[in-house]
């Protein structure tokens, strides 16, 4: 239903329903609140491909299926590489628990015939080789953060938007960067949906720059869904690397079973 503290989310969780602003004023927390509390689907299931992408525009593919469930208190996600078969078997889990404690995360290489904790400490790391991180992928707690308005009347695309600066509060500074790896992040938001379309992310280290985008918007089931997310990387002004989740379908609330969100089932497989 509602993902109540989550900012920069797995990929499933940037879709948001169609939800017209509202005539009064918001600020810049107010439109962040909008956008997290969003109805994304009780449930999901989705196909798509990762397409990794080198500096020469050299591209490589990885086949995979994703799903996720609203689960009480816990909202659950589950992605399977399906190919091609140097990854074929791995699967990644995320539990996301609403009452403020830290995420649990797991992941299974077939290789090894074991399944991993995700420590907090990696999760600012690649995701399976990709310009996405473990982070991007689980999403941050909005809470850590103070949010700027830069510009009220932005443009996405020929879309009106707003321009939001996202900062870590400095209590949270130390964690923020544990976790994500980033400095900070300006984010373009739809007025007419809430939806994030556009980012630009400042990292840690190696002066890189992150350039996001959320775009091919479907309304699927009243809820709107992009189905290409981007992220690419630069390095002094220049791109180093870039990453884009495309995705082939996307079907929302159908009859999931919770048996799938397990340990088990990442060894299992499909």
């Amino acid at each position: 239903m509602i993902n109540s503290k989550r900012l920069l989310p797995f990929v499933m969780l940037l879709f948001a329903p169609s939800l017209p602003a509202l005539a009064e004023d918001l600020n810049a927390r107010d439109i962040i609140d909008r956008m997290d509390e969003r109805y994304t689907g009780d449930s999901s299931r989705s196909e798509a491909k990762l397409i990794l992408i080198d500096e020469k525009g050299r591209e490589r593919v990885r086949d995979l299926q994703m799903f996720s469930l609203e689960q009480g208190d816990v909202d659950k996600s589950i992605l399977f590489f399906r190919s091609p078969a140097d990854v074929a078997g791995t699967s990644y889990l995320n539990h996301d628990y609403e009452d403020g404690r830290d995420d649990d995360s797991w992941l299974y290489l077939p290789a090894l015939k074991q399944v991993r904790r995700v420590a907090s400490g990696d999760r600012s790391g690649a995701f399976m080789g990709s310009d996405f991180t473990y982070s991007d992928i689980n999403g941050v707690t909005i809470d850590w953060y103070q949010y700027e308005m830069l510009e009220e009347n932005a443009e996405v695309d020929g879309e009106p938007a707003w321009l939001i600066e996202s900062t870590p509060k400095p209590e949270f500074a130390e964690k923020v960067k544990d976790e994500t790896g980033y400095e900070k992040s300006h984010l373009w938001i739809r007025k007419d949906n809430f939806v994030q379309v556009q980012g630009k992310i400042w990292v840690t280290k190696g002066n890189r720059v992150k350039y996001f985008s959320a775009t091919e918007l479907e309304e699927i089931e009243g809820i709107w869904t992009p189905m290409r997310l981007q992220m690419v990387t630069t390095r002094n002004g220049k791109k180093e690397h870039a990453s884009v989740f495309d995705f082939a379908e996307v079907v929302y609330n159908e009859n999931t079973d919770e048996d799938l969100f397990t340990t088990q089932t990442m060894q299992r497989g499909l």
